[in-house]
C-alpha cells in the first residue's frame, strides 16, 4: 500500500512499531521489502560468523559466535510470532524495530565485532611486514 499508508497500525495490532514492525513492513513494502529486509539481516549474521571463523583466538571467536546466536534468536522469536508459529514475547526485529535497550545491546555488540575484525586485519598486515 505504500509507505507511511498502513491499515493496520492504526490500532488494529497491539505493537505496531516493535513485536509486528515486520507486518507492518510487509503491508507497506510488500513481501519482497520483507524477505530483503530478512535477506539482509542473514547476511549481516553470515558476515559475523566468518569473523569468528577466520578469528586468531578461541574467545573472540566465540564473542562473534555469540552475537550471531543472539540476532538469530531475535529474529527467529519476532518473525516466528509475526507468522504466529510463536507466542507474542516481546522480542524486537534486530535494528529495525522501535526499542532503545535492544538497539544500545545490538550496537554495543556489532561494535565488539567490528573491534574484533580490525585487531584480525592489524594482526594479519603485521605479520606480512615481518615476513
Amino acid at each position: 500500500v505504500g509507505l507511511g499508508n498502513s491499515m493496520q497500525k492504526r490500532g488494529y495490532l497491539p505493537e505496531p512499531y516493535t513485536d509486528f514492525i515486520l507486518s507492518i513492513t510487509a503491508e507497506e513494502l510488500g513481501v519482497i521489502g520483507a524477505i530483503v529486509i530478512i535477506t539482509l539481516l542473514f547476511f549481516l549474521m553470515w558476515r559475523i560468523m566468518e569473523v569468528g571463523i577466520h578469528a586468531g583466538s578461541q574467545f573472540n571467536a566465540l564473542v562473534c559466535f555469540g552475537v550471531v546466536t543472539m540476532i538469530f534468536t531475535e529474529t527467529l522469536f519476532n518473525v516466528g510470532a509475526v507468522l504466529g508459529l510463536l507466542p507474542i514475547t516481546g522480542v524486537t526485529l534486530p535494528f529495525i524495530s522501535y526499542g532503545g535497550s535492544s538497539m544500545i545491546v545490538l550496537t554495543a555488540a556489532l561494535g565488539l565485532v567490528l573491534n574484533i575484525s580490525a585487531a584480525e586485519k592489524k594482526a594479519l598486515v603485521e605479520s606480512r611486514s615481518v615476513l
